[in-house]
C-alpha cells in the first residue's frame, strides 16, 4: 500500500458546507500549505483580535498583522477570530465560521485522505517540531485551568453541541501532546474521503503573558 496523500483545508466562506474536492482547494475550501525542507512557504494559524482595537479586517487582513487579545478579569475569553496566514499569497484569510462566538458550525476545518490511512487520523499539539513537550503556557494552561488553551473537537460525524465555544473539556478535546489528541474520524481506517474538526483558543485569566507559537500535528498509520 502506497503512502496516502493528505490535503489540510480551511473553510473560507461563511457557507457551512463540507469539502467536495479530492486533494486541493475546492470551492469555498482553501488549501493550507505546509512548509517545504527549508521552512520555505509555511502557512500559520493565527489567533487573534479582541484587544485595544477589537478585530482585524475581513475576509482578508494584511500579512504579518496582529491584534493582542486581552486576559479576562475572571473566566476564559475564547480568542474571536483565527485567520491562515499565507506566506505564498502575502496575506492574512479569516475563517470566518470558526471561534469569535458560540456556534454549531460544522465544515470549518479539514483534512483529505487520498488513498488510505488503516488508523485514526489523530490531531495533536506540541511545543515545537521535536514532538516531544508541551510545557508552553498555551498547552499546560494556568494555576486556574490547567488544560491547553486549544480547544477542538471533531465534526466529521455530527456538529458540535448547541453554545460549543471552546470554554470546556466537556465538549472537546484540550490539545497537548498524545494524552489529549483528538480523533477526526473516531474510528480506525479512513479511504479517500473527508474528516473535519473545528476549535478555539480560550484565554484563562491568569495564563502568564505569553508568545507561544506551538505546533499541530496529525498521526496516523499506514503499511
Amino acid at each position: 500500500m502506497s503512502e496516502p496523500i493528505l490535503t489540510f483545508l480551511y473553510n473560507y466562506s461563511a457557507i457551512d458546507a463540507p469539502y467536495t474536492g479530492t486533494g486541493g482547494p475546492s470551492g469555498n475550501w482553501k488549501e493550507i500549505q505546509l512548509a517545504t525542507g527549508s521552512g520555505v512557504g509555511s502557512d500559520t494559524k493565527v489567533y487573534t483580535g479582541g484587544g485595544i482595537n477589537q478585530s482585524l479586517p475581513t475576509p482578508t487582513a494584511a500579512y504579518g498583522r496582529r491584534e493582542a487579545t486581552l486576559r479576562p478579569v475572571s473566566g476564559l475569553y475564547p480568542v474571536p477570530q483565527i485567520y491562515i496566514e499565507s506566506e505564498m499569497d502575502a496575506v492574512m484569510y479569516h475563517i470566518p465560521l470558526a471561534s469569535g462566538q458560540p456556534n454549531t458550525n460544522r465544515y470549518v476545518f479539514g483534512v483529505y485522505v487520498d488513498g488510505e490511512v488503516e488508523s485514526d487520523l489523530y490531531l495533536e499539539m506540541w511545543d515545537d517540531v521535536t514532538f516531544s513537550t508541551h510545557t508552553v503556557p498555551t498547552l499546560s494552561g494556568s494555576l486556574s485551568y490547567p488544560n491547553s488553551v486549544f480547544n477542538a473537537i471533531s465534526t466529521t460525524n455530527s456538529a458540535p453541541p448547541a453554545l460549543w465555544n471552546g470554554t470546556t473539556t466537556a465538549s472537546g478535546v484540550c490539545l497537548a501532546g498524545y494524552s489529549n489528541r483528538l480523533r477526526l474520524k473516531g474510528q480506525d481506517n479512513i479511504i479517500n474521503e473527508a474528516v473535519y474538526y473545528s476549535m478555539y483558543a480560550s484565554i484563562p485569566w491568569d495564563l502568564a503573558f505569553t508568545h507561544d507559537q506551538p505546533v499541530e500535528a496529525y498521526r496516523y498509520l499506514y503499511s
